[in-house]
């Protein structure tokens, strides 16, 4: 199923038993135009689902960037359980990730993501390379939940007080040491004490470069 037909099944299960006129009306929506969505004659671009989430009044990112478990539940008739909202998160900068995993510096860079978050503190980076490929290339973008429980097996941003920052899988930690893992091709290990790492992070997700926002309001 794609994005298209993941959004159309949102808008189904949102419309429910009503008929497609009289939920046109009640949002002051095109009711011919609605059918064409609805039928798969006309494609639900980003665009287009950005202006239906604003005119019917859901919660950003419903149909922008639906979830797989939400429509599983919406077209099964249950009520879906609570999950984050789509909200909007700066992109610090860009990570230049020439000679590997790490950088010093952020490149200046200005965009937004949309991303399922509920951490206050969460921030965003985009990087530039192919080092990381394919788990992560050139453009692509990482969301990061500062609040977030570690877990071991999903990416984390480290950033050691020397200054270097780097992104690695968590393999386990102790109270002593972080085990972590290059994403990269080579697969190298890396153990770190507590007291080099000024903080650790987990990473949220990993997004291609369509779905940075240039504007947002």
């Amino acid at each position: 199923m794609d994005i298209n037909q993941l959004r159309v099944e949102i808008l189904r299960s949102i419309i429910g038993e009503r008929k497609t006129k009289e939920f046109a009306q009640q949002y002051d929506l095109d009711a011919s135009y609605l059918s064409q969505i609805l039928n798969g004659h006309r494609p639900m671009g980003d665009r287009a689902a950005t202006k239906l989430e604003d005119k019917i009044g859901l919660d950003m990112g419903t149909l922008v960037m639906p979830r797989m478990n939400v429509i599983a539940n919406a077209t099964n008739g249950v009520s879906p359980p609570d999950c984050p909202a789509f909200l909007p998160t700066k992109i610090r900068g860009l990570a230049p990730l020439e000679d590997g995993d790490h950088w010093s510096v952020l490149e200046p860079f200005n965009g937004w993501l949309l991303v399922p978050s509920n951490d206050p503190d969460m921030y965003s980076l985009r990087f530039k390379g192919e080092a990381l490929a394919p788990a992560v290339r050139n453009g692509w973008t990482v969301w990061v939940e500062p609040n977030h429980a570690l877990i071991p097996g999903e990416y984390v941003i480290v950033e050691l007080n020397s200054g270097v920052s780097m992104i690695k899988e968590l393999l386990f930690e102790n109270e002593d040491i972080f085990s972590l893992m290059s994403l990269n091709s080579n697969g190298s290990r890396l153990s770190l004490t507590r007291q080099e790492i000024k903080h650790i992070h987990h990473v949220g997700g990993i997004l291609p470069s369509s779905k940075i926002l240039y504007q947002f309001e």
